[in-house]
C-alpha cells in the first residue's frame, strides 16, 4: 500500500469543502484533477474512501486517511516555522514565525469556565492559530473520528482509534433556581408535588445533565416543562430571571455576579468526568497543549478522587 501526500491534501480539502468543485478551487485545480487524485488514492489503498454524496463524507476507511491527512498539515507547518526561525535572514522576531493552526472540540461549559485561559496561554506561548468546534460529546467524538480536530474536551473516557485519553477531573454542578423562582413554583420546598409542574432549563436537547439533576432531586419519574437555552451565558440569566431551574458549574456559583440571587436545590453536588483525548502525534504544538490543559484543569476541576458517584454521562453539549 502506497499513497503520496497529494493525494491526502486532496482528502482533506474534498471533506472540508464538502464538494470536489470546492475543494478544487481551495487548492486551485480543476475538478477533474482533484478527481483523478481521489480515484488514485482509493486505487492505491484498494479501499472506497469518499461518499459521493453533498456534502461528501468519508467512509470508516476514509477518516482514517483524513486524520494522517491532518496531521500531516501541522507537522508540515511545525517544520516550516522551525526551519524560518533557524534561516540566515530570519529577523528573530517571534511574531513574524508561521501558526501552526489546530482546531480542536470543546463543551460550552468548559468554555465558559476554566478553557478560555487555556487558549490564552498556549497562544501567548506558541505560534498557533485556535479553531474551537463547541459541540457535544458524541459531536466531538465523531470530529475527532474523522480528523477534524486534534483534540477534544469530553465526558466519554472510551478512547477513540488513535488517539490518547488523560483523565482531567471533573467539572462540579449544583441544581440552582431565583428566589422569586422558589417563591412562585417551590414555596415548600423541593417536594416532587410541585415539581412536576415547575420550568427547567436545558442547554438542548442533548442536555442529559439536567436529566441526571432531576433524578437526585426526586425519586419518580416526571416530566416538567422544559426550555431550551442553547447557549452558556444566556442560560445562567434565563435562570436567574426566573424561568426556570437548572444545573449551573460550582465556579459559577462562587462569582458575585454569576452567582448572585441563585439558590441550591440540593446540597448534593454533580460532578461530571471530563476527559482530553488528542492525537497520538509527535508534535511540539499537541504536546505544549496537552501540558496547559492538565495544568490548568489539575487547578480548575474536582480531582478524581474527589468525584461523587453522582456522575453525569454523556455530557451532551454543555
Amino acid at each position: 500500500m502506497d499513497f503520496g501526500t497529494e493525494g491526502l491534501v486532496t482528502l482533506v480539502a474534498v471533506l472540508r469543502e464538502g464538494t470536489f468543485e470546492a475543494a478544487a478551487a481551495s487548492l486551485h485545480v480543476t475538478p477533474s484533477a482533484v478527481s483523478q487524485r481521489i480515484k488514485a488514492l482509493e486505487s492505491a489503498v484498494g479501499r472506497v474512501l469518499l461518499r459521493r454524496t453533498k456534502p461528501v463524507t468519508a467512509t470508516a476507511d476514509g477518516e482514517i486517511l483524513a486524520r494522517l491527512g491532518e496531521q500531516w498539515d501541522v507537522l508540515v507547518a511545525e517544520a516550516r516555522g522551525e526551519l524560518l526561525g533557524a534561516a540566515p535572514g530570519f529577523d528573530g522576531d517571534p511574531r513574524h514565525l508561521p501558526r501552526v493552526e489546530l482546531s480542536i472540540a470543546c463543551n460550552a461549559d468548559s468554555l465558559a469556565t476554566w478553557f478560555l485561559p487555556v487558549l490564552a496561554q498556549m497562544h501567548d506561548e506558541h505560534a498557533v492559530c485556535l479553531d474551537v468546534n463547541r459541540d457535544d460529546e458524541s459531536v466531538t467524538t465523531a470530529l475527532l473520528r474523522a480528523g477534524d480536530v486534534i483534540g477534544a474536551v469530553t465526558s466519554d473516557p472510551i478512547g477513540v482509534r488513535g488517539c490518547q485519553t488523560v483523565e482531567l477531573g471533573s467539572l462540579r454542578y449544583f441544581p440552582v433556581a431565583s428566589s422569586a423562582y422558589l417563591a412562585r413554583w417551590l414555596p415548600d420546598g423541593v417536594r416532587a408535588r410541585d415539581l412536576r409542574y415547575a420550568p427547567m432549563v436545558m442547554f438542548d436537547r442533548n442536555d442529559h445533565l439536567q436529566l441526571k439533576a432531576l433524578r437526585q432531586l426526586v425519586v419518580e419519574p416526571m416530566s416538567p416543562p422544559v426550555n431550551y437555552v442553547p447557549a452558556a451565558a444566556e442560560y445562567r440569566r434565563a435562570i436567574a430571571a426566573g424561568i426556570g431551574w437548572g444545573a449551573v458549574p460550582e465556579v459559577e456559583l462562587d462569582d458575585e455576579y454569576t452567582g448572585r440571587n441563585l439558590v441550591k436545590l440540593s446540597p448534593k453536588p454533580i460532578d461530571v468526568p471530563l476527559f482530553w483525548q488528542y492525537w497520538k502525534l509527535r508534535s511540539p504544538a499537541v504536546a505544549a497543549l496537552t501540558d496547559i490543559i492538565v495544568d490548568h484543569a489539575h487547578r480548575s476541576l474536582v480531582p478524581p478522587r474527589r468525584a461523587t458517584s453522582a456522575q453525569a454521562r454523556p455530557l451532551g453539549s454543555r
